[in-house]
């Protein structure tokens, strides 16, 4: 563990939804219509796939969503439900720790992240496939934004911050993406690719952290 925060960001509970009716599997992120289709897999009793099951399946659905309307949407069910379960925190001080501490909360990190956990499970070889809301229709019927709580000139000094617009641009290489199968390195070239400064500033930087010539060998 770098930091607890891997215990949130990348938690070990991975899940992939069976869409019966059309033989696919499902994986989904938080403010990108997961509420609805879990609800809709709940109703169905579709089968969960589980972190080392996910392993055998060759395609998964993600649906991946225009960056900076997933973070106004995100961060703002982080402060809504933040307020309360905690309403002796004040909006201020929630406000403060998540401009502070960026990505505190899975409803507003970043997409990516969201695939990273996904591809601690699946084959290097199996396919992800990059979905737009409108495709969820295929599932079930879909609400977004169903938080109330609304901070427009808050979410707006966030994204002005160079750490979030850095952010926002490895998940708009995903965004631009919808319509494409690809291998989870392939996804990461393709960041590398169509925008190097933020492969180097968010990819690449995490990558130093660990320096190779620092793990110890299996034995």
């Amino acid at each position: 563990m770098l930091s607890h925060l891997d215990f949130i960001i990348f938690p070990d509970r991975c899940e992939v939804l069976e869409i019966v009716p059309l033989q696919r599997y499902f994986y989904p992120i938080f403010k990108n219509g997961s509420s609805s289709v879990v609800e809709e897999a709940n109703k169905n009793k579709w089968r969960i796939y589980l972190n080392e099951q996910i392993t055998r399946l060759p395609s998964v659905d993600v649906v991946v969503r225009d960056p900076e309307k997933r973070f106004v949407s995100g961060i703002n069910s982080f402060v809504t439900q933040t307020m309360q379960s905690n309403p002796e925190l004040d909006k201020n001080t929630i406000f403060w720790f998540a401009k502070k501490y960026l990505h505190i909360n899975r409803h507003y990190c970043m997409q990516f992240s969201w695939l990273l956990n996904l591809a601690r499970y699946l084959d290097p070889s199996a396919k992800i496939n990059l979905l737009g809301l409108d495709d969820i229709k295929q599932i079930t019927n879909y609400a977004i934004d169903p938080w109330g709580f609304k901070d427009e000139s808050f979410t707006k000094e966030l994204l002005d911050l160079p750490e979030q617009e850095m952010y926002n641009r490895v998940d708009q290489v995903l965004v631009n993406a919808i319509g494409q199968s690809l291998t989870f390195t392939e996804i990461v070239e393709l960041i590398q690719i169509q925008d190097p400064d933020a492969y180097k500033q968010v990819i690449l930087k995490a990558q130093n952290i660990l320096n190779p010539t620092y793990v110890v060998p299996k034995t």
